[in-house]
Formats: structure tokens, C-alpha cells, sequence
């Protein structure tokens, strides 16, 4: 019996040595049994469970009683197992004590217990979870389920899963799902379902078959989140997508017409150039006519046809010098010396200066930084001579009124 018994016997001396072993006992612990005889039985201890073996023997000694415990061994081929170990201390007629261990391999039991407490933890995550038979009647459904869709468990069990129907969803959509699941055994997409109050929202939703052991389908899993959020979230980003197109569409509208309108006043400027460069009085006569009947209402009917504040600031300044030059030429005036080592943008930034644009509105005509229009005003202050920083840089420009810019 003891040979041939289902269970692993083995005897230990008072120094832990093998003393007898079973067959049993030589199958769980992976080793034949005249290499077990004379072994340590904690070589067939998993490291961390030393200590408690130690303890466990300990016990032992001083009780006399019969003791059992739950550990794990290392066979000798490395693999691990878990044991349900009991021990009873017997005394021989010389007054030597030994242990009568049998040892029941659990391992299996073991890990259907951790699977569980996997599969119980993983039912309470914040995802929303319902389990149904196959006729889609609610076996099972976690707290997240109740929490999101407001009916309690109690009010869901039994009761066919189309309790959250929202009727948005065409029957052809439901169909689809059904024939996705008897093909593939599993299902994923966005869902609108109701809540026990009535509000509809939607849900990222799973639906997996559960197959028994010969390949049958017995259950049906479902999991989903509520994506309001996401969705709010969503829509948020398309207004604003569409609220940017428009103003893109818009922005390139009106460059197209300030463009259009660029060209126009360069095409008049272009004239007054060349008319100038002529010396003729008849000439002179004709470009200052021309300026005053046909440039000068032209801005004029610019600057009355924009609210934009960039443009009428540009044809401000644009006007006054068109004024002084009207004024100006044939005098001898013309362009002052000092103007002369401005650089175009300086000259630029000057004649708005001079005609009162803070820096702020000038920088958004030219559509440049502040700082760099502060950079230009200190080059321009520099190259007319204004070194002590008490000088107006425009009460000075306007001294010089009767020169062109």
C-alpha cells in the first residue's frame, strides 16, 4: 500500500535527510528514489519557501501533533509545483524521532484559484461589463454596468439585453452586428444606448462569444465605455475646424482684394515716377494734376471703402506723403539728405512715425514684431543724429515736413 499508494509518502530523519520514499513521491518530486534516499527534503524546496519550511519543522518538534501547510516545491528537473504538505512526528523505541510527511500535488487547483481572482478583478474594472445566454437575456452585468446606465443588478437580471435600446440604430445595423459575431465570434464598434432615465448616449462596445470546451457557443460578453465625452470633445474640434476654414477662406479673400488694390496704387506710383523724371514744367504741371484729380480721390475712395484698420493706417500714411510730394515738387526740397541713409523699411516705419502710429499699429501694419519696429526706430534715431534720448523722434520728423519721406 505504501509503495503503490495515489499519494506521495516520504520519511525524514531529525536531520531532514529522505529516509523512505514512495513511488509517488518520486514522480512529484521529478527524481528516482535511490537518489531521493540520503537527500536533503529542502533541496526540493523552492528558495522562497525556506524559511517556512524551517518554521514549519520547527513547529513540528515542539508540538508532536499532526501539522499541515501549503507550499511550493522545485522538482529536480527545475519545474514548480504547489503541495498541500501534512506531518506527524513519530518516536521509535530507541527514542528517535522522525517525520511521516505525505505531500498532494495542488498546483492545479492553484491556478484555477488565481485565474479566478484574475477573472473577479478584471469583472470590476471601469469598463462597463454584461455577461447574457444566447438568447441575449442579462446573466450578469458589474458595477461600472450599473453605475453608467443607472439600473441596478437587480433590475437587469433576466431581463433581455435590448433594455438599452436607444431606437436610433436601423435594424440592418443590429443585423450586421449579428452576423459579425456568428462569423468572427466577436464584434466592435460605436453604439447608442439608453440609460434608465432615458438619456441616449454613445458607448465604444465589444461583444465576444464564449466558447465551451468542444468548441460551443455558450455566453456572450459584452464590454464598453461611455465616449460622451470624447464625443463633445469631438464636435468641439470640428466647429473649430470649420470656424478656421472660414476665416482662412476669408483671410485669402481679402489679401486677394488688398493685392488687387496694391497693384492699382504701384501701377499709379509707377506713373508719378516716370512723370517726375521728366523736366518739363508741362510735365511738372501734368504729374501734380494728375496726383490731385486722379491719385488722391483714388486713396481717398480706398480708405472709405476698408474697415480694416492695417489698410487705413497704410493709406494714411501713404496720402500724407503723397501730399508733401504734391506740395513739394519743383521747390527744390524733394528728399531730405538725412532721409537718404534710411533703408527703405526705415523710411517706411519714419513716414508712419511721423504721422502719429504707435508702434504697436505699425508693427501690425508690417506685419513685424514690436520689438523689431523698436529695433528700427533706434536705427532711424541713430542715422538722423538724435542721440540724446529727450528728442522726440516725431516732433523732429515733422520739422522736416516740408522733405519728402
Amino acid at each position: 500500500m505504501f509503495e503503490f499508494a495515489p499519494i506521495a509518502y516520504i520519511t525524514l530523519n531529525n536531520q531532514g535527510l529522505i529516509t523512505e520514499a514512495n513511488l509517488k513521491s518520486s514522480e512529484l518530486l521529478g527524481a528516482k528514489r535511490k537518489k531521493l534516499i540520503g537527500c536533503p527534503f529542502s533541496k526540493f524546496i523552492a528558495g522562497e519557501c525556506i524559511d517556512q519550511l524551517h518554521l514549519y519543522l520547527s513547529e513540528l518538534s515542539e508540538e508532536s501533533e499532526r501539522k499541515s501547510c501549503d507550499m511550493q516545491i522545485k522538482r529536480d528537473d527545475g519545474v514548480y509545483r504547489h503541495v498541500h504538505m501534512e506531518a506527524l512526528p513519530a518516536r521509535s523505541e530507541d527514542d528517535i524521532t522522525t517525520l511521516r510527511i505525505t505531500l498532494i500535488d495542488i498546483t492545479d487547483s492553484k491556478l484555477a484559484e488565481e485565474q479566478l481572482a484574475i477573472a473577479a478583478t478584471a469583472f470590476d474594472a471601469q469598463e462597463g461589463i454584461i455577461v447574457t445566454d444566447l438568447n441575449s437575456n442579462i446573466l450578469r452585468v458589474n458595477k461600472a454596468f450599473s453605475q453608467i446606465t443607472g439600473y441596478s443588478e437587480e433590475e437587469l437580471i433576466g431581463k433581455p439585453a435590448r433594455i438599452l435600446k436607444s431606437n436610433i440604430h436601423e435594424p440592418e445595423f443590429f443585423k450586421s452586428i449579428c452576423q459579425t459575431i456568428d462569423r468572427n465570434h466577436y464584434w466592435q464598434g460605436e453604439i447608442w444606448n439608453r440609460r434608465k432615465s432615458g438619456e441616449i448616449f454613445p458607448a465604444m462596445m465589444t461583444i465576444t462569444t464564449v466558447m465551451n470546451s468542444e468548441g460551443i457557443a455558450t455566453h456572450y460578453v459584452g464590454t464598453f465605455l461611455d465616449i460622451t465625452v470624447l464625443k463633445q470633445a469631438e464636435s468641439v474640434l470640428l466647429k473649430a475646424s470649420q470656424q478656421l476654414e472660414d476665416q482662412v477662406e476669408k483671410t485669402v479673400a481679402e489679401l486677394s482684394q488688398a493685392k488687387l488694390e496694391t497693384e492699382e496704387v504701384n501701377t499709379a506710383l509707377k506713373v508719378m515716377i516716370k512723370l517726375r523724371e521728366t523736366e518739363s514744367s508741362e510735365a511738372k504741371d501734368t504729374f501734380i494734376l494728375e496726383l490731385k484729380q486722379e491719385v488722391m480721390p483714388f486713396l481717398q475712395s480706398l480708405k472709405n471703402g476698408t474697415r480694416e484698420p492695417k489698410q487705413v493706417r497704410l493709406l494714411t500714411a501713404l496720402e500724407a506723403n503723397l501730399q508733401r510730394l504734391v506740395s513739394s515738387y519743383g521747390s527744390g526740397n524733394g528728399i531730405h539728405s538725412l532721409f537718404k541713409n534710411l533703408t527703405p523699411k526705415e523710411i517706411q516705419i519714419a513716414s508712419m512715425v511721423r504721422e502719429g502710429i504707435s508702434t504697436k499699429a505699425i508693427a501690425a501694419t508690417l506685419s513685424l514684431s514690436p520689438e523689431t519696429i523698436s529695433i528700427h526706430r533706434k536705427n532711424i534715431r541713430k542715422k538722423l543724429g538724435l542721440g540724446n534720448k529727450s528728442d522726440n523722434l516725431r516732433s523732429y520728423l515733422i520739422t522736416l515736413s516740408d522733405y519728402t519721406i
